[in-house]
């Protein structure tokens, strides 16, 4: 089981972040039901549900474009998956590139559907590369 959630994270991570626009509903179908996505834990609230996380992850893509996941390592155990990774992405604002060290947990249910995806990253590394406020950085989530 390890090794198979551990393929089907990276082929999420993968399909989510390409050079286009990702198709925000085949990534939704990814999830259970009643799955979650937490963008950046604890400062966000969990998104629930199919409908809403295709809707989350579309609302980031009006912030930036051209996003690059470059894995640094990943490792599976029973139903979870960490991966450590660099997200390089380009904001529609000044064509400005940023990057960000990115901690995620994917946990999977029996059906091989993610029931949860968190989030851990440096917020305020953040805030500096792109010139913006909390609020700013919050509204974009």
């Amino acid at each position: 089981m390890s090794e198979t959630n551990h393929a089907r994270a990276l082929a999420f991570l993968y399909a989510f972040h390409v050079a286009g626009t990702p198709d925000f509903e085949d990534l939704a179908r990814h999830f259970a039901d009643d799955g979650y996505y937490q963008p950046l834990v604890p400062a966000t609230r969990r998104i629930v549900g199919r409908a809403a996380i295709a809707a989350a992850l579309e609302k980031q893509y009006r912030t930036y474009y051209e996003c690059v996941c470059e894995v640094h390592a990943s490792a599976a155990m029973g139903r979870f998956v960490f991966t450590e990774r660099t997200d390089h992405v380009t904001l529609h604002a000044a064509d400005r590139k940023v990057g960000s060290r990115v901690c995620a947990v994917f946990e999977f249910n029996e059906d091989g559907e993610i029931a949860g995806w968190r989030e851990y990253w440096d917020s305020g590394d953040v805030m500096k590369q792109m010139g913006i406020s909390a609020e700013d950085l919050a509204a974009a989530m």
